[in-house]
């Protein structure tokens, strides 16, 4: 079954089957990631957050974000 087909599969659930789905799938990404520093998480916040407020960067909106990461990981 291809990633398309589950995933309009997935979408015909009920609202809180899809909940379930969806923390299910979000506790299986958290297992895989890195364990991360939580101080040097915390300071990598704060400077993207002044560099947001200065202007010298700017955002992205959420859709733009998960295209991104649809094409970083080639599911899109």
């Amino acid at each position: 079954m291809s990633t398309q087909q589950l995933t309009a599969e997935a979408m015909a659930l009920p609202l809180s089957e899809r909940v379930s789905l969806a923390q299910a799938l979000w506790q299986s990404i958290e297992a895989g990631l890195a364990d991360t520093d939580e101080r040097a998480a915390g300071r990598e916040a704060v400077r993207r957050d002044q560099e947001l407020s200065s202007g010298a960067v700017e955002g992205r909106t959420h859709e733009e974000v998960m295209q991104a990461a649809r094409r970083a990981l080639g599911c899109g």
